[in-house]
């Protein structure tokens, strides 16, 4: 082994301190670790309130892991030992075909090793919001991350740190790709849907007529939601995708005259873009014309005690999300997500640094004669 791996540098070493007992992931004995720092600190209360810092890095140049552990093993110059990172490489890969064949068992495990020797590290910090206060969270060796990965890990992460008094309301990432479509892709209803919540659902998938149904399951991931209709004497469960499911707008039991509506008809039981033509106020009727299927126009009449049952808003993406807050699925708290100022205090700080030299980025800003952006 003293052939492949060379001590690493002082600083180097610094920042590897018991590398041996180093895993990826979270581990308990991190929660002792940054409550005995707050307390050495003298931090309490609000201090132990805050939000994570998250980034991916390449491995440095030289550094080997353990693919079966998973953890820094040591240190190689690449230039003047290519030969024996290849063989080194072999090994691990040697390594990855006897675990897998050991574990054959465990699906987890295979399409663990399946994806190979991690190319980055993906970095959790905790910071408090009231105190210069920073702790190192968790690590993972990754290639790539996908949008559903990198939710559940942040949001599992602020579910531990809870469990020990530390809360958790935000997080704090960079421009990345990546990160950007972590932030737009989470299911941010779905993961809030619990057992006995109403919500409306295309059962048909060809058409665009939504029905109210009450949610009664739901699979690990929450892709799949198994339901049964509010509106029906029928008992039937139905597990429908997520995408055929979508959050109902609210109640609304007053109406004017030429207000907007979908009206449920009870020709087909199928919802149907209508108008409000008139309100008969001393027998309390609200009148409906309606675009049928077939593209003629039919006249109705709502009973005031029936308003529930056969009238409801005109969908509004827009409207539901004016008054939509994140949350943290697992918690039921507010949760905050601010994108980029990390990689743009990054770049402008270096490209600072550098504006005397003459070396310039490909995309500049100048600003008195300095790029900065």
């Amino acid at each position: 082994m003293k052939k492949i791996m060379r001590l690493p540098s002082i600083s180097t070493l610094k920042s590897y301190i018991n590398e041996s007992e180093q895993c990826s992931g979270w581990q308990d004995k991190t929660g002792f670790q940054i409550l005995e720092s707050l307390t050495a600190n003298n931090i309490w209360g609000y201090g132990r309130v805050g939000f994570f810092s998250h980034d991916s890095f390449k491995i440095q140049k030289g550094l080997l892991w353990c693919q079966r552990k998973n953890c820094y093993v040591g240190y190689l110059d690449f230039e003047d030992e290519m030969e024996d990172y290849k063989s080194f490489a072999l090994q691990c890969q040697r390594e990855i075909h006897t675990t897998s064949e050991e574990n054959n068992s465990s699906n987890s495990i295979v399409e663990r090793q399946e994806r190979g020797l991690a190319t980055q590290i993906h970095q959790v910090v905790w910071h408090s919001a009231t105190h210069n206060f920073a702790f190192p969270i968790a690590y993972y060796g990754i290639n790539t991350i996908t949008a559903h990965n990198l939710n559940t890990l942040i949001f599992n992460l602020a579910a531990r740190l809870e469990c020990i008094g530390i809360h958790t309301y935000g997080s704090i990432c960079d421009g990345a790709g990546e990160n950007r479509i972590h932030i737009k892709s989470f299911d941010w209803y779905a993961s809030t849907w619990s057992l006995g919540d109403v919500v409306e659902v295309n059962f048909n998938k060809n058409k665009k007529s939504f029905h109210a149904a009450k949610i009664v399951d739901s699979n690990f991931k929450r892709t799949k939601f198994t339901v049964c209709l509010c509106d029906s004497d029928k008992s039937e469960k139905i597990t429908i995708d997520r995408a055929f499911i979508r959050p109902p707008m609210p109640l609304k039991l007053e109406w004017n005259v030429g207000e907007l509506c979908e009206f449920k008809s009870p020709k087909d039981n199928q919802w149907y873009l209508g108008k409000i033509t008139d309100f008969d106020s001393i027998e309390s009727i609200l009148s409906v014309e309606i675009t049928n299927a077939e593209g003629g126009n039919e006249g109705w009449k709502v009973f005031n005690y029936h308003i529930g049952k056969f009238l409801r808003s005109v969908y509004d993406d827009q409207e539901l999300l004016a008054n939509y807050k994140t949350v943290n699925p697992i918690t039921g708290e507010k949760w905050f997500f601010i994108s980029d100022p990390t990689h743009v205090f990054k770049k402008l700080r270096n490209n600072l640094s550098k504006s005397h030299t003459g070396e310039k980025n490909s995309r500049e800003i100048m600003y008195n004669g300095k790029e900065i952006s």
